[in-house]
Formats: C-alpha cells, sequence, structure tokens
C-alpha cells in the first residue's frame, strides 16, 4: 500500500467520518472525539469507530457503530516512561493499525479523526484517506519544548536547555520512537521511506489543539497547526441519581468547601487510591470522588456525610459546583477545571502530565505536588508512588489553595480569558473538516 499522490476532495452533501481514539487506557480520547462525533451525526454526516476490545461497549452504548476493534493493551505499564513499549507490544500495535486501516477502506470513510495520532497517520498513508489529528500541543511537531519538559517560555536558560537536550532527545527519539513505527509499518505493508523527524511523520495531516495558546505557548501555529479551545463532551451531566444533580450536590456541600478529586482513566495500584482517599479524610471539606473506569466502587469506603464515591461523575456540573479540583494533570482534566474557573491540586503520573501541572504552578493556578510526574511500578501496570511524602503533600496543597484567594482570583480571571477566545471548539473542528475537505 502506498500513499496517495493527492489525498481525496469530498463532494459536497454528508461525509462518513472515522474516529480512530487511542483505547488502550483512559477514555479521554473517547470522550473528546463524542464531542466531535455528535456534531457531524447533527449535520446528517455518518460517524464510526475503531476501538480496542475493552471500550467497544462504552462506545456502542453512545449509539456510534464500531467497526473493527484490536488487542486491548495498556500503555501504562512498566515501560511507560521509555518508549520500550513500542517493541513489548509491537503485534498488538499492527493489530491496532491494521484495524484502523480495514476500518477506513470498509466504511469508505472520506476523513479519518485521530486522537492521539501518537504512531503517525497510519491510515492516510495506507489509502490515502486524510488523517486530521486531535493532539495536546507538547506532542506537536511544532514544540518549542521537548515531551514533557516545561522549556516553553523564551528566558535564556530554556533557550540553553532546549538547545542542549534537543539533539540528546532527537537522537534517542529517532532510534527507538521512530524505528519502531516504520518496523509496524513494514509490517502491515506500508511502503515509505526514511523518517528523519516527528515533522515528517505527521506531515500529512493537520493537527487541531483542544487546548489554549496561553496555556500552551510552546507550539508555534501555523496553517496546519491550530487551537480550537477546550474541547469537552457533556455526556456525563446526564448523570443524576438524586445524589449528583446541582441541588443534592449544592445540599451535600452545605457551607463547607467543596473538594472534587478525580483520578481519570489513569492505571494506579489500588493502594494509590487508598491512600490519597486517607489523605484527603484529614482535610476539613466535603468532597465527592471519581474513580474512574478500572476498579470497582464497592471495594472502596462506604459514602459517608462528608464523602461520595462513583465510578463516573457530572465533571463539567461537578467543577462548575466545586472550590478546589484534585487530578492527574492531564490536559483535559485541567482545561475543564480553569474552565470553571477552579484551581487544581495536581499529583501527574506521567511525564506529559507533568507538563501541564508544572504549567499551573508557573501561572499561579495551583499546585504540582509530583514535579517529574514520573511513578515507580509495583507491578506489571499499577503505578506505585516514588516519594511517599506525595500524599503528604497533596494535603499541604489543597490546605494552601483554600486559604490562598491569589490561586482563585487567578483561576477566575483565565477562565474569562478563556471565554473571550473561544465560543465553540467542537464547533470550529467540524468547520476546519468542512474547509478542508468537502467542495460547497
Amino acid at each position: 500500500m502506498k500513499l496517495c499522490e493527492h489525498l481525496k476532495c469530498i463532494d459536497s452533501g454528508s461525509m462518513k467520518i472515522l474516529f480512530t481514539p487511542l483505547t488502550t487506557s483512559s477514555i479521554a480520547h473517547i470522550i473528546r472525539s463524542f464531542a466531535l462525533a455528535e456534531r457531524f451525526v447533527e449535520n446528517g454526516d455518518e460517524v464510526f469507530f475503531t476501538s480496542c476490545r475493552l471500550k467497544k461497549d462504552f462506545i456502542e452504548k453512545e449509539g456510534y457503530r464500531v467497526v473493527r476493534t484490536y488487542s486491548p493493551f495498556n500503555l501504562n505499564d512498566e515501560n511507560d516512561q521509555s518508549v520500550n513499549y513500542l517493541s513489548t507490544h509491537k503485534k498488538e500495535m499492527v493489530e491496532w493499525f491494521k484495524a484502523d486501516i480495514d476500518a477506513a477502506l470498509e466504511v469508505h470513510a472520506d476523513v479519518v479523526i485521530g486522537c492521539s495520532c501518537l504512531f503517525g497517520p497510519h491510515v492516510t498513508y495506507a489509502t490515502g484517506i486524510p488523517t486530521v489529528a486531535l493532539m495536546n500541543g507538547q506532542y506537536a511537531p511544532t514544540t518549542k519544548g521537548l515531551m514533557g519538559i516545561c522549556l516553553c517560555d523564551d528566558s535564556l536558560k530554556s533557550i540553553l536547555l532546549r538547545n542542549m537536550l534537543r539533539p540528546v532527545f532527537n537522537r534517542e527519539f529517532l532510534k527507538k520512537y521512530l524505528s519502531e513505527v516504520l518496523d509496524a509499518y513494514r509490517i502491515i505493508g506500508i511502503e515509505h521511506g526514511e523518517i528523519k523527524s516527528r515533522e515528517e511523520m505527521y506531515s500529512p495531516m493537520p493537527i487541531l489543539i483542544p487546548g489554549d495558546e496561553e496555556f500552551e505557548p510552546q507550539l508555534r501555529t501555523d496553517e496546519n497547526t491550530k487551537f480550537i479551545g477546550p474541547l469537552f463532551w457533556d455526556g456525563f451531566e446526564r448523570i443524576d441519581d438524586g445524589e449528583l444533580s446541582e441541588e443534592s450536590i449544592l445540599k451535600f456541600k452545605g457551607n463547607d468547601k467543596l473538594i472534587f478529586l478525580t483520578f481519570g482513566g489513569s492505571v494506579f495500584n489500588k493502594d494509590i487510591y487508598d491512600r490519597v482517599l486517607r489523605s484527603l479524610n484529614k482535610i476539613d471539606a466535603k468532597k465527592i470522588v471519581a474513580l474512574g473506569p478500572n476498579f470497582k466502587r464497592e471495594d472502596f469506603p462506604d459514602d459517608s456525610d462528608d464523602l461520595i464515591i462513583r465510578n463516573f461523575v457530572p465533571g463539567l456540573r461537578l467543577s462548575k459546583l466545586s472550590d478546589i479540583i484534585v487530578n492527574t494533570g492531564s490536559q483535559g482534566a485541567i482545561m475543564q477545571a480553569l474552565t470553571y474557573g477552579k484551581p487544581v491540586v495536581a499529583f501527574p503520573v506521567g511525564i506529559d502530565q507533568a507538563y501541564f501541572a508544572n504549567r499551573l504552578e508557573e501561572m499561579k493556578l495551583g499546585r504540582n505536588v509530583n514535579k517529574t510526574g514520573i511513578l515507580g511500578f509495583s507491578k506489571r501496570e499499577s503505578y506505585q508512588f516514588v516519594d511517599d511524602r506525595i500524599p503528604e503533600k497533596m494535603i499541604l496543597a489543597v490546605n494552601e489553595l483554600m486559604n490562598n484567594d491569589e490561586y482563585s482570583k487567578n483561576a477566575q480571571s483565565y477562565s474569562q480569558r478563556l471565554e473571550k477566545r473561544y465560543h465553540d471548539p467542537a464547533g470550529e473542528a467540524v468547520n476546519f473538516v468542512y474547509n478542508r475537505y468537502r467542495k460547497i
């Protein structure tokens, strides 16, 4: 299979959109895709998905057809902080790529939307069908800094560090990451010459950044790279079992501070959940906790006068009503909190999350209690704290934010700036696809 010389241009009328979100760990990339999929369906377009088998039911529950599935594997394993997982999971990775390509051909897709396209536009290389990427800014090829390293300002220190570190980073990236991706390409039949950089790998596709240029100033935008603003799906807002309606949340909160803790879809050892919850119990405030999809509710403490625990919660509603938000520092979770003007205490578990958490501190919008963003592994696919003081640091950080109005004022001010800059991120993304690939 060879990349077509010219990507096809779509005739007017409805389109067939294939979403290929990263589904091997969390659901974050899936729900971003949902935010766009809903708009396409409203406009009369047909929408399809690929998914690992573990997330198939979650996607189909929302009414979307999953065309192809592939074996589940989790990038958050003992090799997570390197690129070794590419070789560890080569078989599954190849199956994943094949599923995306076969799905695009089966449904005669007009456009593929990948979130987050970490391994390049493999469908485009194989079929010529255009790919649009939803990608955090730090992974885009035009970033000033390095993935996970907050070197985004143009101070002399940052410039010197970038210039010193980039050759090392590029050498390791080329030697391991790109070579593994190219090897997977060859296995599935994509004839591609040598790729010398991320810029070359991503060159066939435009990149939409569901974030904010002020928060991610390390990214240089161009005609192919565009900030669309924070992108959210409101599907979880339908959750209302009496305890999670706005009225019930306000009643639960009363006159106290309300802390909203979300683990997202990150893979932890259960001991981390337990330790974090025990730490929060020492704080004089009400707490609502979202466990995410990886654990059973019954494995955790019962609800109390001060605590509500659920697997899934109406996150937008809680972001609006909470005083402080505690999360893992993911781009989506931080943007959600700041959109509603709430300061954040972050405990990142990966270098990408560490970047966003460090930006919180630079902008005085919150605190980061795990500067490196690297946790150790007690066993396969289970994170464990390297620094045993993190739960203690979390208590101190939450108390600081509750007792220092500067963070809340800064978060509210930033929220107002976001509101002025972005009015309809999902609409921006959909219109971009139409303008680029559909004839009017």
